[in-house]
């Protein structure tokens, strides 16, 4: 983009001078603010050189390049026509010159105003694209945040499920070894009775076969016991003949089948008690009988 700078040393030297002179202060502008003081400037100019020129003046000649504009003197010691017509020619060009400098000027202030544009399209396109940017990344954090959290949570869930189920495993473990201990205690509790039963009933037997291996009663007693005693019939009683004393006195044949029903009795007890022990034994757990306990 060509610069107002050089349009303004592109005018011939005169114009330059007229210019500036009426240019006043640009300390401070911008550039564009300058191009357009320069423009104004250089408008206003033409205009009053167009307005020396009597109507409908047109020069035959061609325009004058701006060196040769700038080497064109002013008229001194010539006849007043010849330098009045130098003076219209002199404003003629000079209003020329200052028309094309508008017209470059009004370019380049074309190309700053799109410069501009551009430049304020480019930093809106950047705006935009570091606030979609931050948006992302405030997303971006935003999801890993809400990412962190629910790993967090699930975390904490996973090991709250995790210490619930040890409790309640551990929970399950003791509740099943209280039973078993309690079914263990109660085993031996019944198993014991069991034992005390079977000993007490051994002790019974022991006691009835004794009774049974008395002697029999002899002949004269035998005779002085009543034959049958009918079952639920009550003996009558009266004072004059107390009731006397029952006494069962086996035989042979008796004696022997008592010993076989005792026999098969005792068989069975020490089955049952055989079978009972074995199905409790691997429940239960034996104290330990310490060594100098046995002697």
């Amino acid at each position: 983009m060509t610069h107002y700078s050089t349009l303004v040393h592109q005018l011939p030297q005169r114009l330059q001078i007229e210019v500036a002179a009426h240019l006043g202060p640009i300390s401070g502008m911008s550039e564009l603010q300058i191009a357009t003081r320069y423009k104004d400037v250089a408008w206003w100019l033409r205009s009053v050189k167009l307005a020396t020129l009597p109507p409908g003046y047109a020069p035959h000649s061609e325009h004058l390049t701006a060196q040769e504009f700038s080497g064109l003197g002013a008229p001194v010691g010539v006849a007043p026509e010849i330098a009045a017509m130098t003076n219209q020619f002199i404003a003629y060009e000079s209003a020329w010159h200052l028309e094309n400098f508008v017209h470059q000027l009004s370019a380049v202030i074309a190309q700053i105003h799109e410069a501009a544009r551009l430049h304020a399209q480019r930093q809106a396109e950047e705006a935009a694209r570091q606030i979609a940017q931050r948006q992302a990344e405030e997303a971006a954090r935003q999801l890993a945040q809400r990412q962190a959290e629910e790993a967090a949570r699930l975390h904490a869930q996973r090991m709250a499920e995790e210490a619930a189920r040890q409790l309640a495993q551990r929970q399950a473990e003791e509740a099943a070894q209280l039973a078993a201990r309690q079914l263990a205690q109660q085993q031996a509790e019944t198993a014991a009775r069991a034992l005390a039963q079977h000993r007490a009933e051994e002790a019974a037997l022991e006691e009835m076969r004794l009774a049974l291996e008395l002697k029999p009663a002899s002949g004269s007693q035998a005779a002085q016991i009543p034959a049958v005693i009918a079952e639920g019939s009550a003996p009558e009683t009266s004072n004059a003949h107390p009731v006397k004393e029952i006494v069962f006195i086996p035989g042979p044949a008796a004696m022997v089948e008592i010993e076989r029903a005792t026999l098969v009795l005792k068989r069975n007890i020490d089955v049952a008690v055989t079978e009972f022990a074995s199905a409790i034994a691997p429940h239960l757990r034996m104290p330990e009988v310490p060594v100098n306990a046995t002697r």
